[in-house]
C-alpha cells in the first residue's frame, strides 16, 4: 500500500471516530437536557448553560414527548 491509501485509510478512520463521538456527546446532552428540564429547570437557562438556542432546547425535549404544554413541577416553564 502507497502513503497516499494508508493516509485515505487514517482519514477515513479518524472521520468515524469523530462521528461516533459527536453521536454520544448528542445523546450526553439529551440525557443532561432532560435532566435539567424535570429538575424545574426552564428552557432559557438551559439553553443558555448549553449555548443553544431555545428552539434547539425545545426541539430535543419534543423529540421525547414533552413540549410547552407538559408541565412537570408546576407552572408551565418558558
Amino acid at each position: 500500500m502507497t502513503t497516499e491509501d494508508e493516509s485515505l485509510e487514517a482519514a477515513a478512520r479518524a472521520l468515524r471516530d469523530a462521528q461516533e463521538a459527536l453521536h454520544a456527546a448528542r445523546r450526553n446532552l439529551t440525557v443532561a437536557t432532560l435532566a435539567a428540564w424535570a429538575g424545574g429547570e426552564p428552557v432559557s437557562r438551559i439553553a443558555e448553560r448549553t449555548g443553544r438556542t431555545t428552539t434547539d432546547v425545545w426541539n430535543i425535549l419534543a423529540v421525547h414527548g414533552i413540549t410547552r404544554g407538559i408541565h412537570f413541577n408546576g407552572p408551565q416553564r418558558a
